[in-house]
Order: C-alpha cells, then sequence, then structure tokens
C-alpha cells in the first residue's frame, strides 16, 4: 500500500502569525531608528551652534598664564557682526574653527539656515551703534517655529561685560604737589575696528602732599561697557581743572565676564 506524504510548507496561519510579529517589531524600530537619526541631526546642529559661538564671542575657556586668549570676532571689530557671513569674509577672519565647511557652517543638520538675529544695540557718545546680543535659533526639522528648536543665546554680558574701572595707581612726584587728581585712560575697539579712547579724571578727591611716592585708589563707571578683548590703560595725573596731565606707562589687560569689573595697577613713575 502507497501512503502519499504531505508537502513540507507553512500554513496560511503560521504566515500570517510571522507577518504579525514582523510588523509589530517594525513598528518599535521604525520610531527608535528615527530618534536616533534625529536625535544624531539634533547633536550635529547644537554643534555647529557651539562653532558659531565660538567664532563670534571667542572660546571663554582658553587661558595662557592666567590669561584669556581667544575672543573671536568681537575681540577683532568690538562687536557683534551684521550677519554671519561676516564671520569669514571680514578682516582677521575666518573666525570659525579650522577645517570648517564653507557651504554649510551657518545651516542646521536639515539644510536650513540658522537663524541669526540681533536682540540688542547700543550707542557710542561719536554715534556708533554696535550689536551686543543675538540668538541664534535652528528650527528644527519643518523649518517652522515650535516648541523642540534649538538655541543658542549671546548676552549683552558675553559681548561688552565690563561696566566698571578700578584699581590703584602709583605716582612718584618730583616736589611737592597740590590739588592734583588720578585719572586714567582707556583705548579699547569700538564697532568698527578701530581703537577709541575713554577718559576719566577723579573730581571728587585730589592729592595734596610732599615730594615722593604715593598711591591712590580709583573707580569709575565706563563711559559705555567695553567689550571682551584686549584693552590698554593708561594712568594719569590731572591738574586740578582735569585739563592738563601727565601720563605713565600703559597696561594691556584682557576683558572677559568677570562680574562687570576690571582691575589695573598702574604706575607713573616721574611726574614735575
Amino acid at each position: 500500500m502507497i501512503v502519499a506524504r504531505r508537502k513540507q510548507g507553512f500554513t496560511l496561519i503560521e504566515v500570517i502569525v510571522v507577518m504579525a510579529i514582523i510588523s509589530i517589531m517594525a513598528g518599535i524600530m521604525v520610531p527608535m531608528v528615527y530618534r536616533v537619526w534625529e536625535s544624531n541631526d539634533e547633536a550635529l546642529t547644537k554643534d555647529r551652534m557651539a562653532d558659531l559661538r565660538i567664532a563670534l564671542v571667542g572660546d571663554a575657556k582658553l587661558y595662557q598664564n592666567g590669561v584669556r586668549t581667544h575672543f573671536g570676532y568681537v575681540g577683532y571689530f568690538g562687536h557683534l557682526p551684521e550677519t554671519l557671513d561676516q564671520l569669514v569674509l571680514d578682516a582677521g577672519g575666518p573666525y570659525l574653527p579650522a577645517g570648517f565647511d564653507p557651504s554649510n557652517y551657518g545651516k542646521d543638520a536639515w539644510a536650513n539656515d540658522i537663524d541669526y538675529a540681533i536682540t540688542a544695540t547700543d550707542t557710542l557718545s561719536d554715534g556708533t551703534i554696535r550689536r551686543i546680543a543675538t540668538t541664534l535659533t535652528s528650527y528644527g526639522p519643518d523649518g517652522i517655529p515650535s516648541p523642540d528648536d534649538i538655541a543658542e543665546t549671546i548676552y549683552e554680558t558675553d559681548v561688552v561685560p565690563v561696566i566698571t574701572l578700578q584699581g590703584n595707581v602709583g605716582v612718584t612726584f618730583q616736589s611737592a604737589y597740590a590739588s592734583r587728581r588720578i585719572g586714567v585712560a582707556v583705548d579699547y575697539r569700538k564697532g568698527d575696528g578701530t581703537i577709541t579712547t575713554d577718559t576719566y579724571c577723579d573730581v571728587f578727591s585730589a592729592m595734596t602732599g610732599s615730594a615722593g611716592f604715593t598711591s591712590q585708589a580709583f573707580t569709575f563707571s565706563a563711559s559705555h561697557n567695553l567689550p571682551i578683548g584686549i584693552v590698554t590703560m593708561k594712568p594719569r595725573v590731572y591738574d586740578n581743572a582735569c585739563t592738563t596731565y601727565v601720563e605713565g606707562t600703559p597696561l594691556m589687560a584682557a576683558t572677559n565676564i568677570s562680574g562687570g569689573l576690571l582691575f589695573m595697577n598702574l604706575q607713573i613713575k616721574s611726574v614735575p
């Protein structure tokens, strides 16, 4: 007697079960993979925005011999650029880290332009308008403002932190003196890259004394907040009317985010 053998294979029920399992696994895996991709895109966007921040206001962690050495675009010009393109095109640039891609440094991971919006300005006594705060924003994959936007804020204190000048001026007088006043002159970049000078004279405290060395402390409120970067402070001894003066040895200093204070010890070696 010949017995017929059933062909090996899957029943319809088995196929349906397998397909259901695959569908469930795909439903779990696809969102996970998408979240990984999205997370990578967010990380890349944040990295680019961090590079832009350093290009704009420098790297506050770079020090040499206790002095900050990196100030970005603001350190060269005295304020923020009007557009991100100036980070590459303007004098002293490019300010972006080495190896940057000129085709996408201003774009997020979704190839959308990173929005660069100036949020605060001030005006110097000569009419120069300085850009002193900004926000960098990526609007994400849809390019539309929403709660999941990625933002990097640069505050006024990141750009123009110094509001108080403080220190001591040591003076050696050759002869007796009367009604002399301490002052300082400060050179800094005013917003177009050129150097401007603010001067200060202590109108409240006059010095009188005999020949020899004396020291006097000073505190002046800056006419305008000084930008991050290298400034030069020069000590002065004025007459009683704060018009004529003798100037001492200038000292250079790096302004930084330090509670709005720049402190320097200055010397004038010889005053008639």
